[in-house]
């Protein structure tokens, strides 16, 4: 019966091998013909070899069945596999991207802090250093990495050498000590060696971290023997935040904390900003339109800036990661989109007669993420009659790809409403437009990494060419992001972008120069 069924499945799924296998046998069968009419055999033992023959042939069939449901079967298991590797390539690919963003946000969170950084290999050379600790020596910035200390830092590296051996075995170790500037001053600093990676028996480098001391402090001059730092002192006023003792993160907020706060209990102080009417500032920079556009009178991005930043000339949005650590993000999103409005309303009120742009207000992940935050927005939509459609939101580019479900589900709770939409910093992951798919988006900021490297290189002219066209097909309008100059200006209006944002046009200002 099986062999029956090998013979079935054969015949219907090889037309063709059936036909050669039936015109065999006839060939077969005709020369047995043959044979018996012009021989002396016997035909019964001429019946038995036809037997043998026909027995031949449906084994063969059979084998071929047998061979057709092997190979179809490992047909169906390759497949199988193949979309489970295409599945995880997938995967991959997004986890790259999503590496490549945590990379380049680390490595601007690593130059714009203020406290000088720097990694040290096991011979001694600097492999990595941020701008702060560029300003100590007067080494041009593409020629220090690689470069033994001892040469960077001849004053300084008869102090620190006899520390190195103990952190490269594993500990880490705090000491005080002067470092001379470029210039020939000299200031004071804590000084951390931290072995990289952590917790290894045997250290592949270390970072030194070089806090600035606080100001009435006094530390003696560099000696080969100074003592490690005492703990911090616990008569401060106010707790600091529960960070982690790991490498960057801890140095960078305290040192932001320190500077923008001082002695406080920096949760108290952005909460107290929060509940004031001066401690946040809102800035504004304008973004022109390249041609008659809707908002061509006037569009801006709002920025938000801390008044210590603007006291203290400490680099904007400095506060941020402190915010995000104490989980106030969506909280600053909030008196944002209050502030913004309420600024609105009453010049208008006071000049019936002035045309009211267009806000475009960044939004952070966690605003996204809660359904309360839309909710706001229309009641103070309602509560204001604020018209919407001066209301344009900046979603980021890896918000629209790690949250793109909550993204999706904002726009569609405030698209109804009349506010505008518009995706920060397209290109900067991908330059695919299938994470944008299903956001009923208004904008596409372009990254200012794309409008930066135009001129210097042809596959990024290509790639801005590439994203309008696809914009221009969606209906979508383009913003250019980093313009400087007149000449990239030019090239963007030749090449069809919409709006274009950068200090070649207008520096961020106090929003009072919104006129």
């Amino acid at each position: 019966m099986r062999i029956l069924y090998g013979l079935l499945a054969f015949v219907y799924r090889r037309p063709v091998q059936l036909v050669l296998s039936v015109l065999l046998t006839l060939v077969l069968g005709a020369v047995l013909v043959i044979t018996i009419q012009f021989t002396l055999f016997d035909l019964q033992w001429l019946t038995f070899l036809g037997g043998i023959l026909f027995a031949a042939i449906l084994s063969l069939a059979s084998q071929a069945s047998k061979s057709e449901w092997v190979v179809a079967r490992r047909t169906r298991q390759l497949e199988r596999t193949r979309e489970l590797l295409d599945h995880e390539k997938q995967r991959a690919r997004v986890a790259e991207e999503a590496l490549k963003v945590a990379d380049e946000r680390a490595r601007m969170i690593h130059d714009l802090q203020p406290t000088p950084l720097l990694y040290i290999d096991r011979d001694l050379r600097i492999r990595q250093h941020n701008r702060a600790f560029l300003k100590l020596t007067d080494w041009p910035a593409d020629r220090i990495n690689g470069q033994l200390l001892r040469d960077v830092a001849p004053r300084e590296y008869p102090v620190l050498l006899p520390r190195f051996h103990e952190t490269l075995a594993g500990a880490m170790v705090s000491y005080s000590m002067a470092w001379s500037a470029a210039d020939g001053s000299s200031s004071s600093y804590l000084v951390k060696q931290v072995p990289w990676p952590p917790d290894s028996p045997q250290a592949q480098g270390f970072y030194i971290l070089m806090l600035s001391e606080q100001a009435g402090r006094t530390v003696p001059a560099p000696a080969a023997a100074e003592t490690t730092l005492p703990p911090p002192s616990a008569t401060r006023s106010a707790p600091r935040a529960a960070i982690t003792d790991e490498f960057g993160e801890t140095f960078y907020l305290h040192s932001l904390s320190d500077q923008l706060t001082g002695n406080e209990d920096p949760h108290a102080k952005l909460v107290r900003a929060l509940q004031s009417e001066d401690e946040f500032l809102l800035f504004a920079q304008k973004i022109l339109p390249l041609r008659s556009l809707p908002f061509e009178h006037g569009c801006f991005e709002i920025l938000l800036r801390l008044r210590e930043e603007e006291d203290n000339l400490l680099p904007p949005g400095g506060f941020i990661p402190i915010a995000e650590q104490f989980g106030l993000t969506e909280d600053i999103d909030r008196w944002v989109v209050r502030k913004v409005i309420s600024w609105a309303t009453a010049k208008q009120k006071a000049d019936p007669a002035w045309t009211m742009p267009l806000f475009c207000v960044n939004l952070s992940d966690a605003a996204l993420s809660n359904p309360e935050f839309a909710r706001f927005v229309r009641a103070e939509l309602h509560r204001t009659k604020f018209a919407a459609n001066r209301l344009c939101f900046e979603v980021g580019e890896l918000e629209t790809i790690s949250n793109h479900d909550n993204v999706a589900r904002f726009i569609a709770a405030l698209k109804p409403a009349g506010c505008r939409f518009t995706a920060d910093a397209f290109g900067s992951v991908k330059l695919s437009f299938s994470h944008l798919s299903g956001l009923a988006l208004d904008y596409i900021k372009i990254d200012g990494v794309i409008i930066q490297n135009m001129f210097k290189t042809p596959g990024d002219l290509n790639k801005l060419r590439a994203i309008v066209g696809v914009c221009q097909k969606l209906g979508v309008r383009t913003i250019a992001e980093f313009v400087e100059d007149d000449r990239t200006l030019e090239k963007l209006r030749e090449i069809g972008i919409d709006y274009a944002q950068g200090f070649g046009i207008a520096r961020p200002g106090p929003i009072d120069v919104i006129r």
